[in-house]
């Protein structure tokens, strides 16, 4: 079984910060990979970068592609490459990336690893009142 790659795309440095943080939690991953929005990238440019990083995996085989902010720059250039084999994640955080890894060392369902991406970041965000 091959691994779905895993893109995480955003705004400045925290794709790759999220993937470091990952990385320490459960060791190096293959097929994991970051694409930065700098300062000064315009939305064009950016497609272009995110097309391109997209174009370079085997056109039979899906992508997961986390985002993270719906309307954000970085969300408008995967719809604007509009690729049939991503499925787009927005609101990434580490609890979902950490579980999408997981998973998919045992699935190379797409769609499924999407919505567990999507469930896990739901049960990961909580409010506690103190005092416990």
């Amino acid at each position: 079984m091959k691994l779905v790659p895993i893109l995480v795309i955003g705004h400045g440095n925290f794709p790759s910060a999220l993937i470091n943080s990952a990385s320490m939690l459960m060791g190096e991953r293959e097929e994991l990979y970051s694409l930065c929005l700098c300062e000064g990238d315009g939305l064009e440019s950016f497609i272009q970068k995110t097309g391109e990083l997209i174009a370079s995996f085997d056109p039979s085989r899906p992508l997961l592609v986390f985002v993270d902010l719906q309307g954000g720059t970085p969300w408008n250039s995967v719809l604007g490459v509009n690729d049939p084999r991503v499925r787009l994640v927005t609101g990434v955080n580490l609890p979902m990336l950490l579980e999408a890894l997981n998973l998919r060392d045992h699935c190379d369902d797409i769609d499924q690893l999407a919505a567990c991406a999507l469930e896990t970041a739901r049960a990961s965000v909580i409010i506690k009142k103190f005092p416990i």
